[in-house]
């Protein structure tokens, strides 16, 4: 159907013939030659769209150029061309888009729909180029000399994100039913999302490894802050969306996370970032002797086996407990939660004691975002901040799942929801500390 209505008909023997017309109306193959294959591909581009619109214009009128009467509309007439300007993967094509004058019917063209200025590959590569850090700015000094200056003002940015925005808000709405969450990942990131505001506001996200292996991200919601609320939001939003709860959830730590876990999944153990629990402990102790007490945290955090490693934290406070009672206290306080991983199957241990993999995609977002001068709205910073952690997710490896593997982490589920851990030397040191 034309843009008014009208049904247009096979009109390939009209193409053929403009076509012929164009390819013997004096084409410098020589010159084309020597301009290589991109010339080619744009000349070759720009004489079949010129010929289909020509074939358009002798099917609408009912008669070919030059040729009186007709079975079209008859009334109307061709009246020249206007130049146009279309951005296609070959480059700017430079197009005389026919004109017609007089007809009894409207009439728009189907081979170069009105206004249209880049093509859709384009206008879907745009987007990505964008999620991958590259500003407007960065789009005109790469590409602005091949493809001069069509397509690529901010505002055909702005139409081509037009997709990019409905394709977050169908991710954010999708049912989760079908997944099987065998890990379940939660971190927050910092950004300034709002125009006019300096202050950074928490950006909470769901990561999960699936029964099959594979890695998903799950949810993703604003802030502001790390609040029992904010992150109780987040949790009610994967149940809505038929989420059924995990074996383990990996967190940092943070204490409204902990709370919203404990009221959304109660029988959900929880694993807290080894990396994050080291970090702090060593941010209690002198510089010069923290290399000798990361290689005792190490001890705890990497051994063989719980048992190993709850020997290590013995060993730990025996040690610095009253040298460095601080960081003995911050080891000790919630060190149950950071070995539930030892649980699980150790084909996953490495995977799981940390969030690393949450906090290296954030580095991402940060260097892709930086380019950005400021967001103007909300919808613009979630979208390309959940653009680009699903760019990384595609690099992120999975996780050999078997049948077995599965069947051990459940019954270190089971296991940890009936008895959690206790460690007596951290319970007895926090009592006294």
């Amino acid at each position: 159907m034309g843009r008014y209505g009208k049904k247009r008909g096979k009109s390939s023997d009209w193409a053929k013939e403009e076509l012929a017309r164009q390819l013997t109306a004096g084409v410098d193959l020589e010159g084309l030659r020597d301009g290589g294959l991109e010339t080619f591909a744009r000349r070759g581009a720009k004489m079949l769209l010129e010929a289909s619109m020509a074939a358009e214009v002798s099917e609408f009128l009912g008669r070919k150029r030059y040729e009186r009467g007709g079975g079209g509309s008859g009334s109307g007439y061709r009246n020249g061309h206007r130049n146009r300007g279309l951005t296609c993967g070959s480059g700017r094509i430079d197009l005389e888009v026919p004109k017609i004058t007089g007809a009894e019917e409207g009439f728009s063209l189907e081979s170069v729909p009105a206004y249209q200025r880049t093509s859709a590959e384009i206008e879907k590569v745009l987007p990505l180029l964008y999620a991958e850090g590259l500003s407007t700015r960065d789009f005109n000094r790469a590409l602005g000399e091949y493809w001069e200056q069509a397509g690529l003002s901010r505002s055909s940015i702005s139409r081509a994100n037009k997709e990019l925005y409905r394709q977050f808000a169908a991710w954010r709405r999708r049912d989760l039913s079908g997944l099987k969450v065998l890990y379940l990942f939660l971190d927050g990131y910092y950004e300034r999302v709002r125009f006019g505001s300096k202050g950074k506001e928490g950006i909470l996200i769901a990561h999960a490894i699936l029964e099959n292996g594979k890695r998903e991200l799950l949810g993703m919601v604003l802030g502001p802050k790390e609040s029992e609320a904010a992150w109780k939001s987040l949790l009610d939003d994967l149940v809505q969306r038929g989420l059924e709860a995990p074996r383990l959830a990996i967190i940092d730590g943070n204490g409204g996370l902990i709370k919203a876990l404990k009221s959304a999944w109660p029988k959900v153990p929880r694993q807290r970032c080894t990396a994050h629990k080291t970090r702090n402990v060593l941010m209690r102790v002198p510089g010069n002797h923290r290399v000798r007490v990361k290689k005792d945290l190490n001890r705890i955090f990497h051994a063989t086996d719980l048992k190993t490693a709850i020997r290590a934290v013995d060993a730990f406070l025996a040690t610095y407990g009253d040298e460095f009672p601080t960081a003995c206290e911050t080891l000790a306080r919630d060190i149950e939660d950071c070995l539930s991983f030892y649980k699980f199957p150790e084909a996953h241990w490495k995977r799981i004691r940390t969030t690393n993999v949450l906090e290296r995609a954030f580095k991402e977002v940060r260097r892709r975002t930086r380019v950005v001068e400021h967001f103007p709205n909300e919808r613009s910073a979630m979208t390309l901040i959940w653009a680009c952690l699903e760019q990384e997710r595609m690099s992120w490896r999975g996780v050999k799942v078997t049948p077995k593997l599965v069947e051990e982490a459940e019954t270190a589920q089971q296991d940890l929801s009936k008895q959690p851990l206790r460690i007596k030397s951290a319970r007895k040191y926090l009592e006294v500390a």
